[in-house]
């Protein structure tokens, strides 16, 4: 195929499984069942009469459409594009496709495309709802064009960024992490500068439109700002300025891909590394008067506390069976009888062994650099997240008096914590799967308590700062005096229970899927999925100014279609009675909790929210222990 090998065998194979269809018609019935219930929440059943009603009722759809759509491309396609490459790099076949006579180009641009094919699939597909809105009026063709646009090229510089992002990288979490915390800082960054520089512009259009593509589909979906006649208009400068981000960042990659790939985890060139210190050391020993070595070969090694092997210090290699030669008959290299790689470091001690506690996976967690050798660039852009969101609060005079403000600062930051820690969950497991080391754990004399509850605190104590800084800043908003006490205790047990339920679901998913891409993407997929619908229902309750009679039967079918989803995501490979429950109360129950925190009923919701999301981590964690060998695929052979 013209495009390369690497797109021809994506466009050959992804169609093959039945979801891809399933995906396609579900984001479809989605986009219908959300325009129904927002039907019901704006006008309900009453007879249309007024002149220009579905007119209106067309502009806020287009809006909510716009917004949703957006913000799933720029979700799903940084993390698509990020994981098609951590994928290969876990399962050590991305060294053997930089084995091919392909052109670096052509992987770079290959591995882009053949991440971005099944969303940009959505996205085409989508495009036939919005044309059929035209219907009610409201917006025109060229603002959907206008908005097709502005999503894709959004789409391209979001893939972009995971796709270099991965490349740097060598594990699948910090992958995963830095794609999602560069994507949001990002967007912090344009901001910041159209806020201190309220005058710069690109070709007339400020800054923060040509560069935020949510402001841009603002200015596009808005009648008094729209300018659809222009030639140069907020669309098409976001449009080549996300263009021209996204072949920055594509020939960056290029130009650092041989440099960063393989990297330094990668198993080839840790050989090499200590390869070389052999070389060095033999060096060493070749340096030394034949006769020292002679004798030192007949005494069977050297021992004392000189600088040099002769002087005294102990040799770590060990001797073949037979004679001994003379110095004379000794080989060119090292003059031992023995295999190259059968040499040993030469140290000036016995080597020091760490001990590991007791519980050896929880050991793991904490001890050692299980994801990877550089955390701290991960924490460090959580925390400029954290600092930036605080000081937003902080600098308007007015904090104390919007009672909502303090959670439009916790609500984000929550939501990205939850993100993280479902990304380090699910990765937990699938980045051992595809290096081979689950099976030897399988092996082992590890009780399942042992693994899923070490893998579970371990994964909690790698985002320790993504749990500790929310919760410390719900108590620094408490005693400036933005949140009632009683309301802060509910939230901070409601976040460290939500903490707890991403890890799982993580685990769970990673357990119920053998591929990795298929775990990240479903466990990624559900806790996105929640925390977005909980966000729309909460906004059209707003819209329809807390009309529940006549918008219930639509929320129902809302509700309803969000538990299906559920139940495929959770317990369509291993279906339960429990996972059943879960997925047939939390969407039901979490709308309830939305209402009472509309009607200010804190307690009410906390006890909701806390039973359900309690019953739900049980429902995936008791199965994970107690059915973990079945699971797993260790009894019955289910590896696929």
């Amino acid at each position: 195929m013209f495009a390369g090998p690497i797109i021809a065998r994506e466009v050959l194979t992804a169609p093959r499984p039945l979801r891809f269809y399933i995906a396609r018609a579900s984001y479809v019935g989605l986009l219908f069942i959300l325009m129904w219930t927002a039907w019901q929440s704006l006008i309900g059943w009453r007879v249309v009469t007024e002149v220009g009603l579905m007119a209106f009722f067309g502009n806020i759809l287009f809006r909510v459409f716009v917004i949703v759509q957006l913000t799933l491309m720029l979700f799903f396609a940084p993390l698509a594009a990020a994981t098609a490459v951590a994928h290969e790099k876990d399962r050590r076949t991305f060294v053997l496709l930089l084995m091919t006579d392909l052109r670096d180009v052509e992987i770079i641009l290959g591995k882009l495309a053949a991440s971005l094919l099944q969303i940009v699939t959505l996205l085409l597909t989508s495009a036939p709802v919005f044309f059929l809105c035209l219907l009610l009026g409201g917006f025109s063709a060229n603002q959907v064009f206008d908005i097709l646009g502005i999503t894709a090229a959004a789409g391209i510089a979001g893939g972009s960024l995971g796709l270099l992002v991965a490349l740097g990288r060598d594990r699948t979490f910090q992958s995963l992490a830095l794609t999602v915390l560069v994507l949001v800082l990002s967007l912090i960054a344009v901001e910041a500068v159209g806020y201190v520089l309220p005058s710069a512009a690109i070709f007339g259009v400020p800054i923060a439109q040509a560069l935020n593509p949510f402001r841009a589909v603002i200015a596009v979906t808005d009648p008094a700002t729209a300018t659809l006649d222009a030639v140069i208009r907020p669309s098409f400068v976001f449009i080549g300025a996300a263009l021209s981000v996204a072949f920055i960042l594509v020939t960056t990659g290029v130009v650092m891909l041989r440099k960063w790939n393989p990297g330094k985890a990668e198993p080839r060139e840790q050989r090499e590394g200590e390869e070389v210190e052999v070389v060095e050391q033999i060096i060493e020993v070749e340096a030394i008067p034949e006769p020292a070595l002679a004798s030192s070969v007949v005494t069977g090694g050297w021992s004392g506390t000189g600088g040099s092997p002769g002087a005294g210090q102990e040799f770590g290699g060990t001797l073949p069976e037979g004679p001994v030669e003379s110095a004379g008959e000794v080989g060119a290299t090292t003059g031992l009888h023995v295999p190259r790689r059968t040499h040993r470091r030469i140290t000036s001690g016995p080597k020091k062994y760490r001990k590991p506690w007791e519980t050896p996976i929880i050991w793991r967690e904490v001890m050692t650099r299980a994801y990877g050798t550089k955390p701290l660039m991960i924490k460090l852009a959580y925390i400029i997240a954290f600092v930036v969101g605080m000081a937003w609060y902080h600098s308007s005079p007015e904090a104390l008096s919007d009672s909502w403000r303090p959670g439009r600062v916790l609500v984000p930051l929550a939501i990205l914590s939850l993100l993280l820690v479902n990304a380090q969950g699910v990765t937990a497991l699938t980045s051992e799967r595809d290096t081979g080391a689950l099976d030897l754990l399988l092996v082992t004399e590890l009780s399942p308590k042992e693994f899923i509850y070490g893998k579970l605190y371990g994964v909690l104590y790698n985002t320790k700062e993504m749990v500790a800084l929310p919760l410390l800043a719900t108590v620094w908003l408490t005693i400036y005096g933005a949140i009632p006490l009683e309301a802060a205790v509910f939230m901070s047990i409601d976040f460290l229970l939500f903490v707890h339920f991403a890890a799982m679901l993580g685990l769970h998913a990673a357990i119920t899927y053998t591929n990795s891409r298929t775990a990240v993407a479903n466990s990624l997929g559900t806790i996105f999925f929640l925390m977005v619908g909980i966000l729309i229902c909460a906004m059209l309750i707003v819209m329809s100014d807390r009309e529940f009679g006549r918008q219930l039967l639509s929320f129902l079918i809302f509700i309803g279609a969000g538990s299906v989803a559920l139940f495929a995501s959770l317990g369509a490979r291993n279906p339960s009675r429990a996972i059943a429950l879960v997925a047939l109360l939390t969407p039901f129950w979490s709308f309830y909790c939305i209402i009472s925190l509309i009607n200010r009923d804190v307690t009410a919701a906390f006890l909701c929210s806390s039973g359900v999301y309690g019953f739900a981590l049980l429902a995936m964690l008791v199965p994970a222990v107690s059915d973990f060998d079945i699971a797993l695929g260790r009894t019955s052979a289910i590896q696929g």
